[in-house]
């Protein structure tokens, strides 16, 4: 999807936008029109894709849990297909960073960002049930745009950027729940967190 019909606005819009650093939303109204980005049938197939035929296919997994974060391709000790699974029913976040490479439909939207934004990747945050945990507040230091496919999301924006304070210093802006086709803007560096309401992607 092209940047101006993904951001409903002409791109000398958000040519003018962009260097104010504010975040903003772009509603779906009820059109689901990420539905096809990833499903929770690619889901499942990615996780049981682990150890088949004796390959390690999901190198770029990353697990929020209770006592931080494990990294498939980084951590020494490998997790079992048993405990990847423990993880995603017990209610902790599985990122799925450059997951450009996991259909062509993702594949397709980064390179439509890279003829405006330069390089850049595609990372899948999805979680199996309310209250999943989580990354606590943090910024991070690129423009983020996020795409809701699958469940509410409740987003904690913050006012301050990361060189103002310390995280939990940051004071809240705004609290706002997003929904499936609703896709958020993020400027570089700016404070949030996230709550999960159900099952998403």
């Amino acid at each position: 999807m092209k940047l101006d019909k993904l951001l409903k606005m002409p791109l000398e819009d958000f040519k003018k936008l962009r260097p104010r650093k504010k975040w903003f939303v772009v509603k779906g109204n009820g059109e689901k029109r990420f539905k096809d980005y990833f499903s929770w049938k690619e889901a499942d197939q990615y996780l049981n894709s682990y150890g088949l035929s004796g390959w390690d296919r999901m190198p770029q997994l990353q697990i929020i849990h209770e006592k931080g974060k494990y990294c498939h391709k980084k951590d020494k000790y490998k997790l079992q297909k048993r405990e990847i699974f423990d993880h995603w029913w017990k209610g902790d976040s599985f990122v799925l960073s450059l997951s450009e490479f996991l259909n062509k439909k993702l594949y397709n939207q980064c390179e439509d960002f890279e003829e405006f934004f330069g390089r850049g990747q595609a990372n899948i945050y999805m979680s199996s049930q309310k209250d999943a945990r989580c990354f606590p507040i943090h910024a991070d230091t690129t423009e983020n745009f996020l795409f809701h496919v699958r469940g509410t999301v409740r987003w904690y924006i913050y006012k301050e950027v990361q060189a103002e304070c310390a995280p939990d210093d940051a004071t809240l802006d705004r609290v706002i729940d997003l929904e499936e086709g609703d896709l958020l803007y993020l400027p570089p560096k700016l404070y949030h967190r996230v709550e999960t309401l159900g099952p998403r992607i």
